[in-house]
């Protein structure tokens, strides 16, 4: 696990034994404030290791971005770009590498 991704787990934890001991004390509005800070911090460190690991498999599988670009069939791209629009260009390159990270799809369908 990652020095962030550990310290928003560990923060979380913090949050929730908090909740617990306002629990005790009756104390609903920091129980309520605990329990939103531990959730909001556990769904931080899940998006952190899932951004982590999708920027990671790109840089295993493409050593630069032109490698990237060789990879896709960029005439069919091109054409849903122009048809359909940019979005439906990048739902179409991410559903064919889905780990591919959303800002360099975005990047590859603009510089087409």
């Amino acid at each position: 696990m990652h020095m962030p991704r550990l310290a928003l787990w560990a923060g979380a934890a913090v949050a929730f034994v908090l909740a617990v001991l306002a629990y005790r004390d009756r104390s609903v509005v920091v129980l309520a404030l605990c329990v939103v800070l531990g959730t909001v911090l556990l769904g931080a460190a899940e998006v952190y290791a899932d951004r982590r690991r999708k920027r990671d498999w790109y840089a295993r599988t493409f050593t630069s971005f032109e490698e990237l670009r060789a990879s896709v069939d960029r005439p069919a791209l091109r054409r849903v770009r122009d048809e359909r629009g940019a979005a439906a260009a990048v739902r179409v390159l991410r559903g064919t590498h889905p780990s591919l990270p959303l800002a360099e799809a975005a990047r590859l369908v603009e510089e087409l």
